[in-house]
């Protein structure tokens, strides 16, 4: 059963409610807010999800160092996958942002950056006694989100396998967790010998025959969560679909569907409901929700 599913079953068991079914437009717009801000704390989990959550979870508890990569198109979630692990396992993850400094690329300094945010970033040929000490005190993994932002760079990738290698190995010996989908990169992580690897490819795509079932989940987490009584009268539009879709884009049609209703703003849109439900069949569809999302944070934020 999908964990948001679960949640919303429990909440409902035990009886919690936060305000009025029928709140002000005071307070329909701050929740339109924290929706469109993504802080509402949905979370669909489904079989290949859930196996890439327990894997991540595998390495948190293993004692062994490795070297582990996520990879997946865009939209599948890997971000928002990687903020949770870090969230679950804070007090052993330190996470990096990849940045690139004066054109320089120096993935330790990074990591003792992201420690010390203060300290004089420099370049290291090998790992310092400092970052090992930090290794000591049980924070052993570090998360690199996105590796592209540096290894799209002219021959980057060489130079970010040798150090996430650096990093891993002894005596430094964390656990490196990184994501991208730099094809280079890939190669020479698939290349490397040196350090226990693990691969995790997220595709993320939802079934189209499921993408309604998700919006009706996210209905029903958002409408126990803010104690709102909204009705999913828009759901014809992701029932349509033909094709699979990455459960970013998913989410998204979803917060501005809930919104939209929440706000009364489906009846005032230019395309109406049903000349938005005809559009969403076709390859313009998600221009015509980005249409709808603008409208939606118009009336919440103005």
């Amino acid at each position: 059963m999908p964990c948001a599913v679960q949640r919303f079953r429990l909440r409902r068991k035990n009886g919690t409610r936060k305000m009025k079914r029928d709140p002000s437009l005071r307070k329909r717009c701050a929740i339109t807010r924290a929706v469109l801000e993504g802080v509402h704390g949905f979370q669909y989990c489904w079989r290949e999800n859930t196996e890439a959550y327990d894997t991540l979870d595998a390495v948190a508890q293993s004692k062994e160092s490795s070297l582990v990569m996520l990879t997946g198109h865009s939209g599948v979630g890997i971000t928002t996958m990687l903020e949770r692990f870090a969230e679950k396992y804070q007090d052993k993850v330190i996470v990096v942002r990849p940045r690139i400094y004066a054109h320089r690329l120096n993935l330790i300094g990074q990591v003792l950056h992201a420690v010390f945010p203060f300290s004089e970033f420099r370049s290291y040929e090998r790992v310092p006694d400092s970052l090992i000490a930090i290794r000591q005190t049980d924070r052993k993994i570090i998360v690199f989100d996105d590796l592209d932002i540096i290894s799209n760079q002219n021959a980057m990738h060489k130079v970010v396998v040798d150090q996430l290698i650096q990093l891993a190995g002894l005596p430094a010996n964390f656990t490196i967790v990184v994501s991208t989908r730099n094809k280079k990169l890939l190669r020479d992580y698939l290349a490397n010998k040196r350090i226990r690897t693990t691969l995790i490819q997220v595709r993320g795509l939802i079934p189209a025959s499921m993408t309604g079932e998700v919006a009706q989940c996210f209905f029903d987490w958002c409408n126990e969560k803010y104690g709102t009584d909204v009705r999913p009268l828009g759901m014809p539009l992701l029932g349509r679909r033909v094709v699979d879709m990455p459960i970013d884009r998913v989410v998204f049609e979803s917060e501005t569907l809930y919104c939209a209703e929440l706000l009364k703003v489906l009846p005032k849109f230019d395309g109406s409901r049903k000349g938005l439900s005809d559009s969403l069949s076709s390859s313009t569809c998600f221009y015509e929700l980005a249409e709808l999302r603008q409208a939606v944070g118009y009336e919440a934020f103005e």
